[in-house]
């Protein structure tokens, strides 16, 4: 149908930085297309329901900008998709710019002859387009959170435990006993936490996920007392926790994406939890994020911890984490 290409923008060192919100992308096409089957594609697809959360959340919020009205100060924003249907094209196409014109902007530009091609297009590269642009905002996280992690935390798990993680600023170090490290960013109206442990790898069965649920709930009973005499974090179970294997710093991963609650209390939220292998030391690294929002919307806070968690980094020559 098409055939996707990257360029290389030499100038981003004069280009201004992005702007817009946090999980926004614009939508550059006209009004008639915006309204009929080709906008109700790309619609459906940005209005996928983000994994794991207590709420509909789309994945992405789409707005729509008018050719004519794509002015200089929409060619900043950080997420861009530009539509086009012409029949001076031949084939298909999409192309993908990191930086079209501002620092850190993901651009991708689609077009095809006619409508039908577009929507075809569109269709058959759903999660390559979804991918880039939400894999856009955890670039453009991560590379704020590396030139300015919380010294404090970054130089303690360096020295204590040999990986370093790069959390913004307002991040505490609760726990940091062995195994076991307890990050977290409290406001009057929000929590976010990380937690990071480590087990001995024994088979392949220690990355099923029942067996990676029972080792989480025993950890966090032991670890993370609740407010009340008695309670304690646990995984929702009555929620379904989804469940996918990846690669994350080039050893092997698998992501858990569910809820979770306090026993014998009411507070609760969702958490992501990567877990990898580290062979050198033969250990499950974990991973652990989770947020409390209630009644809010938590996607961009949740986005913002899995920025954190790919900021881990070894700084042992033998890959030590130090448990």
């Amino acid at each position: 149908m098409g055939a996707i290409t990257s360029c290389k923008n030499t100038t981003k060192n004069l280009m201004p930085t992005v702007t817009g919100k946090a999980g926004e992308v614009l939508i550059v096409m006209n009004k008639a297309l915006w309204e009929g089957g080709s906008g109700d594609t790309i619609k459906s697809m940005f209005s996928e329901a983000q994994v794991g959360l207590p709420q509909y959340e789309p994945l992405m919020d789409a707005m729509n900008v008018p050719p004519k009205a794509f002015t200089r100060m929409f060619r900043t924003h950080r997420s861009i998709l530009q539509i086009r249907v012409s029949t001076k094209l031949k084939k298909g196409e999409i192309k993908i710019s990191k930086g079209q014109w501002a620092k850190g902007q993901s651009y991708m530009k689609v077009q095809a002859p006619n409508e039908k091609l577009l929507i075809d297009l569109i269709q058959e590269n759903r999660n390559k387009i979804l991918g880039y642009f939400v894999n856009g905002e955890k670039r453009r996280l991560m590379s704020v959170l590396n030139r300015r992690p919380e010294k404090k935390i970054y130089n303690q798990l360096k020295k204590e435990q040999g990986f370093t993680i790069s959390c913004p600023a307002g991040y505490n170090i609760n726990k940091d006993e062995g195994d076991f490290v307890w990050l977290s960013k409290e406001t009057p109206r929000t929590s976010q936490g990380l937690f990071i442990y480590s087990f001995d790898y024994k088979s392949q069965d220690y990355f099923a996920k029942e067996f990676l649920l029972k080792k989480r709930d025993s950890l966090l009973k032991a670890n993370i007392p609740g407010p009340r005499a008695g309670s304690y974090m646990r995984t929702e179970r009555r929620f379904p926790v989804q469940f996918k294997q990846f690669s994350f710093k080039d050893n092997y991963a698998v992501e858990m994406r569910g809820l979770w609650k306090v026993e014998n209390d009411f507070m609760g939220g969702p958490f992501l939890n990567i877990n990898f292998l580290d062979k050198k030391n033969n250990r499950v690294i974990c991973l652990d994020g989770y947020v409390y929002y209630p009644n809010k919307d938590k996607r961009e806070l949740l986005r913002e911890l899995e920025a954190i968690m790919f900021t881990f980094e070894y700084h042992r020559k033998d890959g030590n984490t130090g448990s």
